[in-house]
């Protein structure tokens, strides 16, 4: 499993934690470790899914990962 720090710009609030945190859970292959306003931290396993599919996951849950 790769672990993976991002810094997501738009969240402001408990709602935008857990929106962040079940597009992130619903990822096959993905361990949701924490989700904070502003950041999350997930294991993954890359053969499962992508960086970029967690990336998707965030900005379809209405939120943008920063630097991505």
């Amino acid at each position: 499993m790769d672990r993976m720090t991002m810094q997501i710009d738009g969240m402001s609030c408990a709602h935008c934690v857990k929106a962040v945190r079940d597009a992130l859970a619903e990822l096959p292959g993905v361990e949701v470790e924490r989700v904070d306003v502003g950041s999350a931290t997930v294991a993954y396993d890359p053969a499962r899914t992508p960086k970029r599919e967690l990336l998707d996951a965030v900005r379809d849950a209405g939120y943008e990962p920063a630097g991505a």
